[in-house]
C-alpha cells in the first residue's frame, strides 16, 4: 500500500460515493450558481458608486437596491439547500463506509485482532472515516466553489484593467511555493500525531478497562504519569504539526499582503492618469480577493489533504486486510456432525519461525470427552482455536468426520461447534438477548432448561425482570461467575455437535463448579467434547487425557493410564494440585 499513489488510494474508496453521484451532481450545480450570484455584488456596489453617485443618474438606485436586496436572499435559500444536501450526502457516505468496513472486519482472521488492538480499530472506523468524508463533501465543494470563483473573478478583472489582472497572475506561484515547501513536513507530523494518538487511545483502554486492578495495587499516580507522559508526547506532535502549519500559513499571509499593497499602488496610480474609475478600483480590489483567495485555499486544501490521506491510509489498513480464512469456491456444507475428529501432523505458527503448535496428532472417536492440560503457553487454546479455524494450520490438516476444515463452508462448521471461553462476553442487553445469541429461534422452554443445566435458571428468576432483566455493558451487573454460568447456558442452548469448554468453571465456587459438573456430565454424553483446565480435578473422567507442552503432546491417556507412568508430568502437575488442596483443607478445618 505504500507504493501507492493518493489516486490510487481514492479510487478504493470511490465506490461508497456512487450511489450517491445524482445528488452530488445536484449540490455541484446548486454551489456553483451560489457562487457565480455572490460574484455579482461588487459589480452592483461599482454601479452605484460610479453611475449613480459620480455621474448622478439616480433613476438606477432603485434597481441596483433591489438587486442588492434579492442577491443575498436568493444565496441564503440556495445555501439551506446545499446544507441539507450536503448533510445528507456526507452522512450517507459515513455510514456506508462503517457498515461496509465493520461487516469487512467480521471476516478478517483473528490475526488482525491481535495485531491491530481493539482501540485502533476505533479510531479508524470512528475518526478517520469521518475525516474521510469532510474531504468528499466540504472539501470537493470548497474545491468547486474556489474553481467558479477563481475563473469569474479573472474574467471581471481582465474587464476592468487586464494589466493589474496580468500582474497578479505573475504572483500566483507564490503561494504554490508557499504549499510546496511545507508539505511534506506537514504530513511527517501529522502522521506522528496520530500514532501518537493510537498509543494515547489504546492505553486509555487498557487503562480504565482494569481500574480496580489499578485500585486494588494502589498504582493510581504511576498510570496517571504513564498517562501524562502519553499524552504528553502527543500534545509534542500536535505542536509540532501545528508549527508547521503556522509556518504555511504566515507564509501565505505574507503573499496575500504584497497582492493588496501592489493592488493599492496601481488603483491609486490608474485613479490619478484617468484610467479607472473609483467604484472600478473598489470592484477590483474585492474581485482580486476572489481571484487569490480560491489559490489559497486551492493550497490549504491540498495541505488539509495530506492529513486526510492519513486517514485513507489507516482506514485502507483494515480495508487492504487479506481476509485469510474464507470459504473456498467449491466449499461444501458440513453434513451434522458425528464428532470423530482428527489433528494430522500438526504445525503453526502466530509469526514466522516462532512454532506454538509442532507435529500435533490426536484423534478423537464421536461422543469422546478430550481434557487439554499443561502449563501457560503450551498451546492448548490454540489448539482449540484451530479446530473452530479461527486460524489455518502451517502444515497437515484438521478433518471432522473425514472433512478437511478448509474444504467446508465455514458457518456450517461454526454453527456446529459451540464455544465457552475462560472470559466470558456479554453484551449491553436483555439476559434473554444475550442466551439467544446464538439461536434466536429457541423456545422459552428450550431457553429455561439450558438455564437450568447451567444452574442460572434459579439467579435469574430472583432478579427484578426475570429473563427480561437487563445485564449492562459487558454483563456489568453480574458476577464473574454468573457472567460464567450464562455463557454456559448460552453455549447448551445452541446444542452443538463439538463443545469446546475454555476453563469454563475457573470462575466458579466449589458449589456451583459441581452442580455444574454433574449437569455438564448430562449434556456431554454423546457429545465430543474438549474442556482445558488447569484444575485436574474437574477433568478426572475424560476419555483422553492430552499433557501439552511446548507445543507438543508429551503424554496421552485417561487419568488412570497417565498416574501409571514413572514420572509423568501429568503424574507430577496432579500429585503438586493434590498435595495444595490437602494443605488447605487442612487450613480450613484448623480456622
Amino acid at each position: 500500500m505504500a507504493d501507492e499513489s493518493n489516486t490510487d488510494k481514492l479510487r478504493k474508496l470511490a465506490h461508497f460515493v456512487t450511489p450517491y453521484k445524482s445528488r452530488l451532481i445536484l449540490l455541484f450545480c446548486l454551489t456553483a450558481t451560489m457562487t457565480a450570484l455572490s460574484m455579482l455584488p461588487p459589480l452592483v456596489m461599482k454601479f452605484i458608486i460610479d453611475d449613480v453617485i459620480t455621474m448622478g443618474n439616480w433613476h438606477l438606485l432603485e434597481v441596483l437596491l433591489f438587486i442588492s436586496i434579492c442577491l443575498p436572499i436568493t444565496s441564503a435559500a440556495m445555501r439551506v439547500w446545499v446544507s441539507f444536501t450536503n448533510a445528507y450526502v456526507g452522512w450517507g457516505i459515513t455510514t456506508s463506509m462503517r457498515r461496509f468496513t465493520y461487516e469487512y472486519m467480521l471476516k478478517l482472521p483473528m490475526r488482525f485482532y491481535d495485531e491491530m488492538g481493539t482501540g485502533k480499530i476505533m479510531s479508524r472506523i470512528m475518526s478517520d472515516i469521518a475525516s474521510v468524508r469532510s474531504m468528499v463533501t466540504s472539501r470537493m465543494l470548497g474545491i468547486l466553489v474556489d474553481f467558479v470563483s477563481f475563473w469569474v473573478a479573472l474574467a471581471l478583472c481582465m474587464g476592468l484593467n487586464w494589466k493589474m489582472a496580468c500582474l497578479l497572475l505573475l504572483l500566483m506561484p507564490l503561494y504554490f511555493f508557499n504549499y510546496y515547501g511545507w508539505r511534506t513536513p506537514m504530513r511527517e507530523s501529522y502522521s506522528l500525531w496520530r500514532r501518537k494518538m493510537d498509543q494515547v487511545s489504546v492505553g486509555l483502554q487498557e487503562r480504565l478497562s482494569g481500574v480496580q486492578l489499578v485500585k486494588s495495587y494502589g498504582r493510581e499516580r504511576r498510570e496517571h504519569r504513564s498517562f501524562a507522559e502519553d499524552t504528553h508526547e502527543s500534545l509534542d506532535a500536535a505542536m509540532q504539526t501545528a508549527t508547521n502549519r503556522a509556518g504555511y500559513m504566515a507564509g501565505s499571509w505574507g503573499v496575500s499582503g504584497l497582492r493588496n499593497t501592489v493592488i493599492f499602488c496601481l488603483g491609486c496610480y490608474y485613479v490619478i492618469e484617468g484610467e479607472m474609475t473609483y467604484g472600478a478600483v473598489m470592484a477590483f480590489f474585492s474581485y482580486s480577493s476572489r481571484m487569490f483567495q480560491p489559490i489559497l485555499n486551492l493550497t490549504q486544501i491540498a495541505m488539509r489533504l495530506q492529513s486526510v490521506m492519513v486517514s485513507v491510509d489507516r482506514v485502507l489498513e483494515i480495508l487492504d486486510f487479506p481476509i485469510e480464512i474464507k470459504d473456498k469456491e467449491d466449499a461444501v456444507e458440513l453434513p451434522p456432525i458425528k464428532g470423530h475428529i482428527k489433528f494430522e501432523d500438526v504445525h503453526f505458527e502466530y509469526k514466522e519461525d516462532e512454532p506454538v503448535l509442532k507435529g500435533i496428532n490426536l484423534e478423537v472417536q464421536p461422543g469422546q470427552m478430550v481434557a487439554l492440560v499443561g502449563h501457560t503457553g503450551c498451546g492448548k487454546t490454540t489448539l482449540t482455536s484451530l479446530l473452530m479455524r479461527f486460524y489455518d494450520v502451517k502444515e497437515g490438516r484438521i478433518t471432522i468426520d473425514g472433512h478437511d476444515l478448509r474444504d467446508v463452508k465455514l458457518r456450517s462448521l461454526r454453527t456446529q461447534v459451540g464455544q465457552v471461553l475462560q472470559d466470558s462476553v456479554m453484551f449491553d442487553g436483555t439476559i434473554r438477548e444475550n442466551l439467544l445469541y446464538g439461536r434466536a429461534d429457541a423456545t422459552d422452554a428450550e431457553l429455561i432448561e439450558a438455564a437450568r443445566i447451567a444452574e442460572i435458571h434459579e439467579f435469574i428468576m430472583r432478579t427484578p425482570e426475570g429473563y427480561d432483566s437487563m445485564l449492562g455493558k459487558d454483563g456489568i451487573k453480574l458476577s464473574v461467575g454468573e457472567k460464567q454460568r450464562l455463557a454456559i447456558a448460552r453455549a447448551v442452548l445452541t446444542n452443538p455437535s463439538v463443545l469446546i469448554l475454555d476453563e469454563a468453571t475457573s470462575s466458579l465456587d466449589s458449589l456451583s463448579e459441581a452442580l455444574i459438573q454433574k449437569a455438564m456430565t448430562r449434556v456431554l454424553k454423546e457429545r465430543t467434547s474438549f474442556a482445558i483446565a488447569h484444575r485436574l480435578s474437574t477433568i478426572v473422567n475424560a476419555d483422553i487425557i492430552v499433557m501439552m507442552d511446548h507445543g507438543e503432546i508429551i503424554e496421552q491417556g485417561t487419568h488412570s493410564e497417565l498416574l501409571q507412568i514413572p514420572d509423568g508430568k501429568y503424574r507430577q502437575l496432579y500429585e503438586q494440585q493434590a498435595a495444595g488442596s490437602i494443605e488447605e483443607a487442612v487450613e480450613a478445618m484448623a480456622s
